[in-house]
């Protein structure tokens, strides 16, 4: 094969046995173990099988028993992928008895469990073509050896699937501490907890962040918590966190995280979905309500003071234009209680139950106003009742919205929000889409806009927000709660000073990102003590979908590039997430960037080029090398390269040696980078000539020209090694942005 650029190697398709053995079993917590007990699910993947071919994998009971029989198939690096072969080990189906609603605990033995499976030994077989290729043992234990941690429904049987709205969500633990103090999260899936990650609890059933915290007393080592009221429930895919706490009740604990104390259940999978009930159709959620400008501007939020209208954009919802609904204002429901719950007042909160006709242009300019000034305070959503039954439904009827509310109403309401302001430690992007500085505010009430901003990892930031407030207001007392550990504390709010309804203040971010990374928020501002009266706290409405992206030190200016361009900035936070050091981020663009989304195409320059623009952005200098062959015009002039066995990224090539006239790769904190096959080899550029070189063409005559193949020699300056006898710079130029195919 001859190319005209190159890449470094690849070891071969054999996986060392100390990172990747050739069969490993984990639990769905992630542990490799080969002990397991009930209610684990076992995860299989394998090593050092033929590429890309399919194999029969078994699990076999001592008895000879087939329990589970599967196919499947190797990645071009003869890889089984993580797989799970056995969900909820020993787990059979609840009987279809009425549920309970007490906390009666334990439950029934026999209700989650089956003890046919305990105490026998196992085998996992890979098998091909009836031909025993590999196999290994583990056992389920007899009785529990570490926590267990599992929603269930109200009677206490497992389950992983809830219909929104309509079942509450509980958890059960198993073999926790005796005398333990615990607090049970519901958060987001993920499938890889960190130490220092934030916990987020989503079920708000304490209030924001306050989860059930509860005492084991006595010998009890067994729960069963009620953790997600179904009113309170939200669409979307979940774990369930119990964190084993190491303080005494009722002490401030600051940033809970996973640590080795945390049980997660179901690290590797979802620990349960929240789900709509099948053929319901999906509802319709948009921008409604607004202020009567030309055109209609979108806001979330409003004053007492002023009025709301409300308008269908037709380019969003063209399947409407023409028809006429009524318009109902109606106090928030979340998206569960609009499930259960769809009657629609009338009157509704305006007093008055106007109409809307959707017209074909200009949507926004057909704005109705459907509620005049003074409003009163509180969230609402407003629903386009198009089959005008008086009921919201769902796939029928326009809805604004389901979670958060579709609007809220306050004496003050947030107007901006910058974070790179004049003093501000904030970094100045270029997005390089549109041709543009991203400039500040980086949010807008009018219309919602939302602008990115960067920072530099953990330190102390903070952001500049305005607010419009009602004519009587002069002062308050405000703060945000929610993401990054909010703004400020209902203890410790900024007081903020109105001139002609118009304020400003500096607020501190309470937890700023202390790993690399890319963060999406919300903001829920509050307010207090208005003109100075005490008062209880108020809402102020919701900010969302803030985005900022954390990078490991301030970024590294190039030539073409002074400021870190958007695109770029966001592949490298994305690849580089959770790292702390420059190695950590240079490993994370090469596994989770090169690795899976390039595709080397004989274009190692390029490739070579973006990831110094990659690890710039993250504050790490790099440089390049290109080493070359050169025309014959004399004896030993280098004529060609061939390198070892390499596996350049992407599907395209396969492990192979290649040829080449020459190759360009990076350099950075004293290790060579080869993006091209997502290698690293520490030492100088030369180290890395000799790592991945195997034979040189030379010329042998000139005149006409003959060339032969001869072995690289250690260092570069023997033979066709020599400098004046082939290419080699230090500093090519950097090439423009190409960025991943795949």
């Amino acid at each position: 094969m001859v190319a005209s650029g190159c890449t470094p190697l690849h070891t071969g398709d054999h996986i060392s046995d100390e990172k990747h053995p050739p069969i490993r079993l984990k639990t769905a917590s992630g542990v490799t173990t080969a002990e397991f007990q009930l209610h684990d699910s076992l995860l299989f993947e394998a090593a050092d099988l033929l590429p890309k071919t399919g194999y029969t994998v078994r699990i076999i009971r001592e008895d000879g028993r087939i329990l589970s029989e599967s196919f499947l198939s190797t990645d071009r690096y003869g890889r089984i992928p993580e797989t799970v072969l056995w969900y909820d080990i020993g787990i059979r189906s609840c009987s279809k008895n009425p549920p309970r609603t007490d906390m009666v605990f334990p439950v029934q033995d026999y209700e989650i469990r089956d003890l046919d499976h305990v105490g026998k030994r196992y085998t996992a077989t890979i098998v091909k073509d009836d031909t025993l290729v590999r196999t290994t043992d583990f056992r389920v234990s007899e009785a529990l050896t570490r926590p267990s941690l599992y929603a269930v429904d109200s009677r206490g049987c497992p389950k992983s699937g809830f219909l929104i709205g309509e079942e509450d969500v509980w958890v059960e633990g198993r073999n926790f501490p005796k005398g333990s103090v615990v607090k049970l999260w519901a958060v987001p899936d993920s499938t890889e907890w960190k130490d220092a990650d934030l916990l987020n609890d989503v079920t708000k059933q304490y209030g924001s962040q306050q989860p059930p915290v509860f005492e084991l007393q006595g010998d009890v080592t067994s729960f069963k918590k009620l953790l997600w009221p179904r009113k309170l429930t939200s669409l979307g895919r979940y774990d369930v966190v119990a964190e084993v706490l190491s303080y005494p009740v009722g002490a401030y604990h600051l940033n809970a995280t996973a640590q080795t104390r945390t049980v997660v259940a179901n690290l590797k999978q979802s620990g349960f979905i929240i789900q709509r009930r099948q053929g319901v159709k999906e509802p319709l959620e948009m921008n409604l309500a607004g202020t009567r400008q030309s055109p209609l501007i979108y806001r979330s939020t409003f004053l007492t003071s002023e009025n709301v209208y409300v308008g269908v954009d037709p380019v969003v919802q063209p399947n409407y234009i023409g028809k006429t609904g009524d318009i109902y204002i109606v106090p928030d429901r979340n998206d569960a209680t609009w499930t259960v719950s769809t009657a629609l007042p009338d009157p509704d909160a305006s007093g008055t139950v106007e109409s809307i006709s959707v017209q074909f242009v200009c949507g926004n300019c057909w704005a109705t106003l459907a509620w005049t000034a003074p409003l009163t305070p509180g969230k609402y959503d407003v629903v386009l009742d198009f089959d005008r039954d008086k009921k919201y439904t769902s796939g029928v009827d326009l809805i604004d919205s389901l979670d958060p509310a579709g609007f809220t109403v306050a004496e003050i309401r947030v107007d901006s929000i910058s974070f790179n302001y004049g003093g501000s430690n904030a970094i100045t992007i270029y997005d390089n889409v549109n041709h543009a500085t991203v400039g500040s505010p980086e949010f807008y009430s009018a219309a919602n806009v939302v602008k990115p901003a960067a920072w530099v990892r953990g330190g102390a930031h903070t952001v500049q927000v305005t607010f419009k407030a009602d004519p009587a207001v002069a002062s308050a007392q405000i703060w945000a709660e929610n993401g990054l550990g909010g703004l400020n504390s209902s203890g410790s709010p900024v007081s903020v000073n109105f001139t002609n309804g118009t304020g400003q203040g500096t607020f501190t971010v309470n937890n700023a990102p202390a790993a690399v990374g890319k963060y999406l928020f919300a903001w829920d501002w509050k307010y207090k003590n208005v003109n100075g009266a005490v008062t209880g706290t108020q809402d102020m409405g919701t900010t969302e979908k803030h985005l900022v992206y954390a990078v490991l030190g301030t970024p590294v200016p190039l030539p073409d590039m002074s400021q870190p361009w958007l695109e770029i900035l966001d592949y490298a936070a994305t690849w580089a997430s959770g790292a702390t050091t420059k190695e950590g981020v240079m490993s994370g663009i090469m596994s989770n960037g090169y690795s899976n989304h390039y595709t080397w195409n004989m274009d190692c320059m390029l490739l070579a080029s973006d990831f110094v623009r990659l690890v710039s952005t993250q504050g790490i200098p790099a440089s390049q090398h290109r080493w070359g062959s050169i025309w014959a015009s004399a004896i030993d002039d280098m004529t060609y390269q061939q390198t070892k066995v390499i596996d350049p990224v992407g599907p395209t090539w396969g492990s192979t040696a290649i040829q080449w006239s020459w190759h360009q790769w990076a350099e950075a904190e004293g290790a060579q980078r080869d993006p091209s096959a997502a290698a690293s080899v520490v030492g100088n550029w030369g180290v890395y000539e000799d790592f991945v070189f195997l034979n040189y063409e030379k010329a042998v005559q000139i005149n006409p020209t003959q060339t032969q193949w001869v072995p690289n020699q250690p260092g570069q300056s023997v033979g066709c090694e020599a400098p004046m006898h082939r290419f080699y710079t230090s500093s090519p130029t950097l090439y423009d942005w190409r960025g991943p195919d795949r």
